[in-house]
């Protein structure tokens, strides 16, 4: 899979605006349009460029996904084993999950269940960004551990606030 932040020219980074991406991809796209080519075999393989700019800007728009091609990049050789969760996170999550299905019938406890899975996932984007930015300034085994870790969770707490949404 090609790194995202190459295909559109950016620098690899965690803290990116989706303004900043979606220039990006205007200037690859401009640069690269199919109407630009007058061979057939130039218009195919700016079709393809098109489709990988365009699949590299969803990747880079979402979070996680940017998160996970960050990882991807600056994975060490040999890779190491990815951390395991956290069994306190882990129990912290069957309570919630639990708190969610307890709150399905009643709106009030819903709403409050809700706000508290809204206020530990602010805690754990923080530390997702903490971490994030800490792999790419030092990318070590230690970082991109952490890196991992605090990815898993935030998508672990990201489907626990979907759900507490329905």
């Amino acid at each position: 899979m090609a790194d995202p932040f190459e295909v559109l020219g950016l620098p690899r980074a965690w803290r990116v605006s989706v303004e900043d991406i979606r220039a990006a991809q205007r200037r690859c796209s401009i640069a690269s349009h199919p109407d630009r080519q007058t061979d057939p075999a130039s218009r195919a393989n700016a079709l393809q460029l098109s489709s990988r700019i365009n699949a590299a800007a969803s990747e880079l728009l979402d979070p996680l996904s940017r998160g996970a091609a960050i990882v991807r990049a600056l994975e060490p050789t040999p890779k190491p084993l990815e951390p395991r969760q956290n069994p306190a996170f882990l129990m912290r999550m069957m309570e919630l999950r639990e708190a969610v299905d307890q709150a399905a019938h009643n709106a009030l406890d819903r709403n409050a269940v809700a706000t508290q899975i809204a206020q530990e996932l602010r805690v754990i984007e923080l530390e997702t960004d903490l971490a994030m930015v800490a792999l790419i300034t030092r990318p070590q085994v230690e970082t991109w551990s952490a890196a991992v870790d605090a990815l898993n969770r935030l998508r672990a707490l990201r489907r626990a606030h979907e759900e507490s949404a329905r």
